[in-house]
């Protein structure tokens, strides 16, 4: 089973698509620098005399009409907390204009890192799919699997060593795209003198950010592959995804938002963020009519790891059964 998963290994590179995506990734990971930079310079001596005159502005504003707009505040203040009987705040102390609010400060890198490779994960999830499901459905389509069979004709042994070997494959590709995201935001970062909170423990946090995705970009490329026999063409296996996410992540998701500790979205967010919380719409009745609000839920990274990794076990079987009993020409 070892050497005929790297046998598909290096068939896998040498399908033209598949080394055509992993180098646009490649290439969107370095692009996805330019806003890290563009979010961490900063302000020009232009845009900060922009800002001095708009907080000038906004000042003579407030002296002229200040009186009115911090009374009309504290009544509709007043007026929603008697409404809703809750310790409504409208921050009526701060109407005043704050010259902070109108200077924009770079951000440091330990608030910035989690988000930029947890929002990284999904094109890196993306373009795992689509690589294993080339991989498959591509010799599918061109009968080259029928002709491999002739060789190898354990179905099985040439199944599950095609699904290794897309995670496998796929796994040096994830590490290498979250190498350039994280070191070319560092760099840009200690350049404009915003990567000094980066602390051990936030090196550490990051180290197991990046280790939660590229893992899950391992398991997206075993999907794809499985999906990819599944369903013969990779154009049949991203019209399901693209399918699926409109209709259930995206409709039925948001109709029933109960359903959301069982969406894929949900769960591969919390996969790459170490838990993540949903809101949830709570309604209450009473004589003064219905009251709603939205109560945020909470949903661990254990959970989220058990469930999408028993659905890929789940698909993977089934698609195994499939393989085993149907004719492949």
């Amino acid at each position: 089973m070892t050497r005929l998963t790297k046998v598909e290994v290096r068939r896998l590179f040498s399908r033209r698509l598949v080394v055509l995506a992993m180098v646009a990734g490649l290439l969107v990971s370095a692009l996805a620098l330019v806003g890290v930079w563009q979010q961490s310079r900063p302000m020009s001596a232009a845009e900060q005399r922009q800002a001095a005159a708009y907080y000038e502005q906004a000042v003579a504003d407030w002296e002229e009409n200040g009186e009115t707009w911090f009374a009309d505040c504290l009544d509709a203040q007043a007026a929603e907390r008697e409404a809703t009987g809750t310790d409504v705040d409208y921050g009526c102390q701060n109407a005043p204009p704050q010259e902070a609010d109108f200077y924009r400060a770079p951000p440091p890198l330990e608030q910035t890192m989690p988000s930029l490779l947890s929002m990284h994960a999904n094109l890196l999830i993306f373009l795992a799919l689509l690589v294993g499901a080339t991989a498959t459905a591509a010799e599918l389509s061109t009968g080259a699997l029928g002709t491999w069979l002739t060789f190898e004709p354990r179905r099985l042994r040439v199944y599950g060593s095609k699904v290794l070997a897309s995670g496998a494959g796929v796994l040096p590709f994830a590490v290498l795209a979250i190498v350039v995201v994280v070191v070319g935001a560092w760099a840009i970062a200690a350049a404009v003198g915003q990567a000094g909170g980066m602390t051990g423990a936030a090196w550490s946090d990051t180290r197991w950010t990046a280790g939660r995705v590229a893992a899950i970009t391992a398991v997206s490329a075993m999907v794809g592959a499985a999906l990819g026999i599944l369903l013969r063409h990779t154009a049949a296996v991203l019209g399901a995804v693209v399918g699926y996410v409109v209709v259930v992540e995206g409709i039925l998701g948001g109709l029933f938002r109960g359903t959301q500790p069982w969406l894929l979205t949900t769960n591969i967010r919390s996969w790459t963020d170490n838990g993540t919380t949903y809101p949830v719409e709570d309604c209450t009745t009473d004589g003064t009519g219905t009251m709603c609000s939205y109560v945020e839920h909470t949903l661990s990274f254990g959970h989220s790891v058990a469930y999408l990794l028993a659905l890929a076990a789940v698909l993977i079987a089934v698609v195994a059964l499939v393989f085993r009993r149907r004719d492949v020409s």
